[in-house]
């Protein structure tokens, strides 16, 4: 058994029966001078698991990052752990790195405390025992509904070591309208299945550039810059969305979307003169983005 601290080198093997396993815990906790706190292989019931997170939750300044298995013998293991920071939801680690049983309750109430910071977790990673444990899926599912309805809150990177049909839904609805929110968004799936993985893809790609008519277009995902098993056009929409002027990563989405491909001139033919200016304004600035972007994004040579 082993707590372990990476800044102040806390290496402690503890016997399993060793009666002061949660007194070392809560003294690392409530350690300052500890900025990482990893907690493995611990037989920790739910009082001492509430016990660590209290004392995180008083501390001055947030754990840089925290690893916690959560035991599959309780089902309000995370959901006691993070009724904890309802109160201050800042003292908060800024990476979670969660293992193991989460199900849905425990989701919901982690998605909850997270959109009540005053700023974005910066890392949120997720890792199932096993791909069977659907329980899991339930509270994933559920953790990415409360953020759905709060996008801006949502972690700036999250990780999900295991993928599920039953993700993308939620997933899509987080990741829509991000435009003013967070600057970078990392979704990181584990994706094994050929069709999952071209699904995802696909989806994926309409989430970054919707093609079903302009607002929708500009009103797409234009901050996510990292995605695992990227297509060509969904790479080359993620490409994109590394320009920090989010408005013109918008422009030229449009332009290439909707002008740039089989455009008919007559377009123009109906429309209001005060309005065809502003149109042909915006088309002519599109294109000059889209000629720049076009030859940044060229290979050199």
């Amino acid at each position: 058994m082993s707590i372990r601290s990476q800044d102040e080198d806390l290496l402690r093997r503890i016997e399993a029966n060793d009666p002061n396993i949660n007194d070392l815990t809560i003294r690392s906790a409530n350690n300052v001078g500890i900025r990482k706190l990893n907690i493995f292989d611990i037989e920790i019931g739910p009082r001492g698991l509430l016990r660590i997170a209290r004392a995180l939750a008083r501390r001055d300044s947030p754990l840089d990052s925290l690893s916690l298995e959560l035991s599959s013998s309780s089902d309000t293991f995370l959901e006691e752990f993070a009724t904890a920071f309802w109160e201050n939801p800042d003292s908060l680690p800024n990476e979670l790195n969660l293992w193991g049983h989460i199900c849905e309750a425990g989701g919901r109430a982690l998605g909850t405390v997270l959109v009540r910071r005053g700023t974005p977790l910066e890392h949120l990673f997720l890792h199932a025992r096993n791909e069977g444990d659907h329980s899991w899926v339930l509270g994933v599912v559920a953790l990415l509904q409360v953020l759905g309805d709060n996008p801006s809150k949502s972690p700036k990177k999250l990780f999900l070591d295991v993928f599920h049909n039953d993700f993308m839904e939620p997933m899509e609805r987080l990741l829509q309208n991000q435009m003013c929110s967070q600057e970078v968004l990392g979704v990181l799936c584990n994706i094994q299945d050929t069709e999952d993985r071209s699904n995802f893809q696909r989806r994926m790609t309409s989430v970054c550039c919707n093609e079903t008519n302009i607002s929708t277009t500009y009103d797409s995902n234009h901050t996510l810059i990292r995605v695992p098993h990227a297509c060509p056009q969904l790479e080359h929409y993620l490409t994109m969305n590394v320009n920090p002027d989010k408005k013109k990563v918008a422009c030229i989405k449009v332009y290439d979307t909707h002008f740039a491909r089989d455009f008919q001139p007559d377009f123009f033919a109906v429309m209001q003169p005060s309005l065809l200016s502003e149109v042909l304004a915006f088309v002519n600035q599109a294109f000059a983005d889209h000629e720049v972007f076009t030859s940044e994004a060229a290979p050199n040579g």
